[in-house]
């Protein structure tokens, strides 16, 4: 079998070196609080670097990320809503074997306009 290209022989040797003493150290308790501790500053600083942005973009009236983010969540639950009521319609329908009385072609309703 042909030996393995000088980078990957490398690679190990220094693997070998290197990783029991990497282990020994990732398997203390400092290290898991010091993992911990940087874990909660990341999400710390992404949280204050949101709140500043946000606060950028209504100065100018604008959305912020959060804004939309919520704005579809909201789409989504209302999607969700009319299918299910759509579903629901179209069940009770066929319970009652009656004819749909709206025939919709793209999404407009396809009924002439009644008088006011």
């Amino acid at each position: 079998m042909a030996q393995p290209p000088l980078w990957r022989r490398l690679y190990d040797t220094a693997e070998r070196a290197v990783a029991p003493r990497l282990e020994s150290v990732v398997r203390t308790e400092h290290f898991a609080r010091g993992a911990a501790l940087a874990g909660w500053a990341q999400a710390t600083a992404r949280a204050q670097v949101a709140a500043l942005s946000a606060r950028v973009w209504h100065l100018v009236n604008l959305p912020a990320g959060s804004d939309v983010a919520r704005l579809r969540a909201q789409i989504g639950a209302l999607d969700r809503e009319v299918r299910r009521l759509a579903l629901r319609l179209e069940q009770e329908q066929a319970h009652k074997d009656v004819p749909p009385e709206v025939k919709e072609t793209d999404g407009v309703d396809a009924r002439p306009p009644q008088p006011a």
